[in-house]
């Protein structure tokens, strides 16, 4: 029992997870990429305010599509007399626990560990045909799990409409039995019972009358 709950709760996540993506992408297709976001990485290239932040030891690890990996590291620096921190999204892990990032020069708290590459990928969304393809994959792909999800809920309740089918046709059964037992039994009267006596008893002397063959 606790295995099946545990993997319908497992499946239930993914079909979760592929939903999301391939919302996200077919949005990316349609609305394009963030202009606000687009607006703060150029500013970042154009300023050049870069800083040496320093990462955490532990780190997530994604992984999509058993393809693309991703770290998520936590990150701290100070600007100016003022602690700034929060988590960075890496390609890589890098081999020291300082990184030179850029950040934003009226918003510090905004930052890009490659805002380069960042712009382009922002840029891309909305012109590539290819986001809204990754979306419908994503999107198939949490709907073959819903199927799946819904058979095998399906395949569960079968046994139990089985077993109350079997339970109904023994208490139609018993039901059946109850209602020949609880027939009213005929009352014969003292008069009848001689009677039928008398009856019975000439149909005996008939048949033990040797005579009753001869011709009269």
């Amino acid at each position: 029992m606790f295995e099946n709950l545990k993997s319908f709760l497992y499946k239930t996540a993914i079909m979760i997870l592929f939903f999301v993506l391939a919302k996200s992408c077919v949005s990316d297709y349609v609305n394009g990429g963030d202009k606000n976001r687009i607006v703060e990485l150029e500013q970042m290239i154009n300023d050049k305010t870069t800083i040496t932040a320093d990462l955490s030891n532990a780190y997530t690890k994604t992984t999509i599509a058993k393809v693309v990996k991703l770290y998520k590291f936590d990150y701290s620096f100070s600007l100016n007399g003022q602690a700034y921190s929060g988590k960075i999204t890496l390609n890589e892990i890098p081999n020291t626990n300082r990184l030179n990032i850029y950040y934003l020069s009226n918003d510090p708290s905004i930052v890009s560990a490659d805002p380069f590459e960042d712009l382009k990928s922002e840029k891309e969304k909305g012109n590539s045909i290819s986001d809204l393809l990754v979306g419908i994959i994503w999107g198939i792909l949490a709907v073959v799990l819903l199927i799946s999800l819904i058979s095998g809920f399906k395949k569960r309740e079968k046994p139990k409409t089985l077993e109350n089918k079997t339970v109904n046709r023994n208490e139609k059964g018993k039901s059946k039995i109850k209602k020949k037992t609880d027939e009213p039994v005929e009352q014969i009267s003292e008069e009848d019972k001689q009677r039928r006596e008398i009856e019975k008893e000439r149909i005996r002397k008939e048949k033990e009358d040797p005579t009753r063959f001869m011709p009269k």
